[in-house]
């Protein structure tokens, strides 16, 4: 009965056509749209406008905040959002709010508790160009928050991100930041987290105006001379170098250093207002403040923390000086500008940083490299889901085996000269999946890259004094209970070590 329904109306159809096509010889005349049809058209065009500008929640909270434009940093704000009219919206106490919005991640963090008045929420955004939803909680560090581009549209960790949400469950807040370098002064960038609860939907608007500083002009009111000799650094210790805090506030016109921003000198002569290190600055070798993967050493100041000198006095007229780990040799120097700005005024400090040469307080062992040394390396350790490790001291069978000093160890390993390789030696240079020198390993103790076949990691670690093997377990991939075999070579200045290593990763660390 379909077909021959079907067939009758192609029938039809096709008559039809050649009918019109008898009576008609100016088929091609475009069709005169009617008044009701111009109207009808203008109803659908404007119904869809609405809809592309409608937040599909039955409530929105909105909130704007707004913070300097970062090059290096992910630096933001906090913003709180209203927990308690949120929860008494949803028909929740502000408890049961908490919990939800905890275990919207409970699959990588665990369940908040076991209280079962923990309700079932689902974290979710909208994209602002489509309004349309993005059914996952998070994709950022946090149990709900996303990473968006500069249309409001939910993207990943990158060059399209601009600005970033994390919710912070104990402090009722979103950390919100940005993706370094990429934001735009005088623009804003709004986006909408949301949360559904059974079948009420509610949505949190952010908008964060991204602000430009000001470049400084300011009168250098007190200039001093400071010199620091420091060994050179495995690690990122810092040395203290001591001024006179007082003069710096007699000059600036201030009674507290807490009133004081800290800045930095750039090459191009400009003062630098944005950390580049914890609480100060990284500089290039020619002294000037620069990120820090251009970075030979660092100068910061912890003095304007009015909370943190209560807890460390010490730290108000305290530079600490601390050096990019195994990088600067004996015998570098070069100097740096670190000042205080207050009042338009600059009190400016000149720190010239020398290296001095590591004198090794060790003698090499005598003889010749030996290549016949095997050890077993057996690494016990409790699984976890952070990249945590455990340490094996090799120090004394290094030194024998090569005949050298931890110290000279220690910079053949940061050099290169010093080589692991897996089962055999080759002669390509080794290709490193890990910590240098290390690797990722599969459950057979090949070399893998990070992933999903990586179970665990096995590494050497050094500094001046000492030599260790290390390993850890990849949070996702590896399981509790799961043990890797391999065999490294250890070669160096003509020496060989062959370490049978064995990881063991056990149950979960309580």
């Amino acid at each position: 009965m379909k077909k021959i329904f079907l067939y009758v109306v192609m029938c039809v159809t096709t008559l039809g056509f050649m009918a019109s096509c008898g009576d008609n010889e100016d088929v091609s005349a475009p069709h005169v749209l009617t008044d009701d049809e111009i109207a009808e058209i203008a109803r659908q065009e404007e119904e869809e406008s609405i809809a592309r500008t409608k937040w599909d929640v039955a409530k929105m909270w909105e909130y704007e905040t707004s913070f300097f434009i970062s090059a290096n940093a992910y630096d933001g704000a906090l913003v709180e959002i209203d927990t308690v009219e949120i929860a008494e919206y949803l028909g929740l106490t502000p408890e049961q709010l908490r919990k939800g919005i905890y275990n919207m991640r409970s699959g990588e963090w665990g369940a908040y508790d076991d209280d079962t008045t923990a309700p079932k929420l689902t974290g979710f955004c909208i994209n602002a160009s489509t309004r349309q939803d993005d059914m996952t909680a998070y994709n950022t560090n946090g149990c709900w928050g996303h990473w968006w581009d500069e249309n409001g549209d939910v993207t990943s960790w990158g060059d399209n991100a601009r600005v970033f949400a994390e919710y912070d469950v104990a402090a009722g807040a979103f950390n919100v930041g940005q993706m370094p370098g990429l934001l735009v002064a005088g623009q804003d960038y709004t986006f909408v987290e949301c949360i559904k609860y059974q079948e009420t939907r509610i949505g949190v608007m952010i908008t964060v105006h991204a602000e430009g500083r000001e470049e400084v002009k300011a009168e250098v009111v007190a200039e001093e001379d400071l010199t620091i000799e420091v060994n050179p650094r495995s690690d990122y210790t810092a040395d203290n170098l001591t001024f006179d805090h007082t003069k710096v506030l007699e000059a600036l016109g201030v009674s507290s250093m807490s009133e004081v921003a800290i800045i930095g000198t750039k090459e191009d002569g400009t003062y630098a207002q944005e950390y580049t290190a914890g609480a100060g600055y990284w500089y290039n070798a020619n002294g000037f403040v620069d990120a820090y993967e251009n970075g030979s050493f660092f100068i910061e100041y912890y003095g304007t923390d009015a909370a943190n000198v209560a807890d460390f006095p010490d730290d108000e007229f305290t530079f600490y000086v601390g050096q990019m780990p195994n990088l600067l040799e004996g015998g570098f120097t070069t100097t740096a500008q670190i000042g205080f700005l207050a009042n338009g005024k600059i009190a400016l400090f000149n720190v010239t940083v020398n290296v001095l040469e590591y004198e090794d307080p060790e003698t090499a062992p005598e003889g010749e490299p030996t290549t016949d040394t095997v050890i077993d390396v057996v690494i016990d350790k409790a699984w976890d889901n952070t990249y945590s490790n455990v340490k094996f001291d090799v120090k004394d069978v290094l030194r024998e085996a090569f005949k050298m000093t931890t110290y000279q160890i220690h910079k053949a390993k940061n050099s290169g000269d010093l080589k692991i390789y897996i089962d055999e030696v080759s002669e390509e240079e080794p290709s490193y999946t890990s910590d240098v020198p290390g690797y990722w390993l599969d459950a057979e103790g090949k070399s893998v890259g990070w992933g999903e076949t990586s179970l665990v990691f096995a590494c050497l670690g050094s500094n001046e004094t000492e030599l260790w093997l290390y390993a850890g377990n990849h949070p996702e991939s590896c399981v509790p209970n799961t043990t890797v075999t391999t065999k490294y070579l250890i070669c160096c200045n003509g020496g060989m070590v062959t370490a049978n290593i064995t990881v063991n990763v056990g149950d979960a660390a309580e």
